[in-house]
């Protein structure tokens, strides 16, 4: 699958330390190697959310949305941050605006 990062979450995989910065990568080769959302080990889809998920890398969060295009798969990633601020009313309104893109 093809994938891109946002800048907040490029800035936010930059400053993670060495073992979730393995898993992060890990989690980016496995994606890399998918050739279906299915195949992604713990992505689950948000409720509420048309194309929004979130997969678990260590103690955070990493949501990205998932767009179906005519030629190929393409996921893009938009929020790396830790599951204590991941489903607080901030994120849940970064999400909505996301889904509603």
């Amino acid at each position: 699958m093809k994938f891109k990062f946002s800048k907040e979450f490029d800035k936010a995989l930059k400053r993670l330390n060495g073992k979730e910065s393995r898993s992060a990568l890990s989690m980016i080769d496995e994606i890399e190697a998918a050739t279906s959302i299915h195949q992604i080990s713990d992505c689950r889809k948000l409720v509420g959310y048309d194309n929004v998920y979130r997969i678990r890398v260590g103690s955070r969060q990493a949501f990205f949305t998932f767009h179906i295009e005519i030629i190929d798969d393409e996921v893009f990633f938009r929020y790396l941050v830790p599951r204590g601020q991941a489903y607080d009313k901030h994120m849940q309104q970064l999400l909505h605006t996301t889904a509603n893109e």
